[in-house]
């Protein structure tokens, strides 16, 4: 009877001494797998977070994230209206900057329907005559990024902007993505001009960015075959932006269904036979700003691959 007690005792304990192990072995591989999780995978990913438009090489406006700890949109507008503003104390990814000159002040911050309405002081202007676009640029595309965002009406003073006031160009009253970014114009003539909007790569300090670019064209093509042959061309009119597209990838074919895009290419498509993440990406990101669908399929030569959501 004794014996059988003891034995008893011995293997509860050893239960529980074999339970603790296999808790404390799971938490510890949980922390080793957080461990492993490198910057880039971490980045490409921005699980939860919300795009940031900030200015990086040669003031070109570049696509980061950031977490906007709020609980509805207009409190995540004024952390990132903040997130954006020049300050010496700023916890910005090295080498980006914020875009709003320090003395600006925030009014007030509305939204009605889908349309966020901001209105600001008037050193919002105090910068050089440059960074004016810039501004209204990387504020349009950082607040229509917003969940349910799809335009943003910008006041300086209560006063909606409809005009640049040193450059005096011409501003929409209600701004969205169709206002473009990065703008460059390749035009010959005047008529028969497609705005394209094509993501691309920069690196700053070891880190890979994101740089939408809006090109003005004289191109009756449709905007997929303006943009696959951007990202594949040899040819980048600025050579701090890249493309990991290779030159001989050919879309076969693509077809635009519901809120779907299906992509067909053949197989070049892959880089030592692997899809890079960041290929996708650039190529997804840029339909997004093109075409009104929610989610851009890949395949290569009929074979699905990957599916990337807005």
């Amino acid at each position: 009877m004794l014996k059988r007690k003891a034995l008893r005792k011995i293997l509860i304990t050893t239960f529980a001494v074999f339970t603790l192990f296999v808790v404390y072995f799971i938490t510890d591989m949980n922390k080793l797998e957080e461990l492993k999780i490198s910057p880039d995978i971490e980045y490409m990913a921005s699980l939860g977070m919300d795009d940031v438009y900030l200015l990086g090489n040669n003031n070109y406006l570049v696509k980061t994230n950031t977490l906007l700890d709020a609980k509805d949109t207009e409190g995540k507008m004024k952390i990132l209206l903040d997130y954006m503003t020049i300050r010496k104390n700023n916890k910005l990814p090295v080498g980006l900057s914020g875009l709003l000159p320090s003395e600006t002040k925030v009014y007030g911050i509305s939204i009605e329907g889908d349309i966020a309405t901001v209105n600001v002081s008037k050193e919002l202007w105090s910068g050089s005559s440059e960074l004016e676009e810039r501004i209204i640029e990387g504020l349009t595309y950082s607040i229509t990024s917003l969940e349910g965002v799809r335009g943003l009406r910008l006041q300086v003073e209560g006063i909606t902007v409809t005009e640049l006031p040193k450059t005096k160009k011409p501003v929409p009253e209600v701004l969205t993505k169709e206002y473009g970014i990065n703008k460059v114009y390749d035009l010959d003539q005047t008529t028969g001009i497609k705005k394209v909007t094509t993501y691309y790569l920069n690196q700053i300090n070891d880190q890979k960015y994101y740089v939408p670019v809006t090109k003005y064209v004289n191109d009756s093509r449709e905007k997929i075959d303006i943009i696959v042959e951007n990202l594949s061309s040899n040819f980048l009119y600025e050579s701090s932006l890249i493309s990991l597209l290779q030159g001989d990838v050919e879309l076969m074919n693509y077809q635009v269904e519901d809120e779907l895009m299906l992509l067909n290419f053949n197989h070049n498509l892959f880089d030592d036979e692997k899809l890079l993440e960041e290929v996708t990406y650039q190529v997804a990101y840029s339909i997004f700003d093109s075409y009104d669908v929610q989610v851009v399929l890949f395949e290569v030569e009929g074979k699905e691959l990957t599916r990337i959501e807005r």
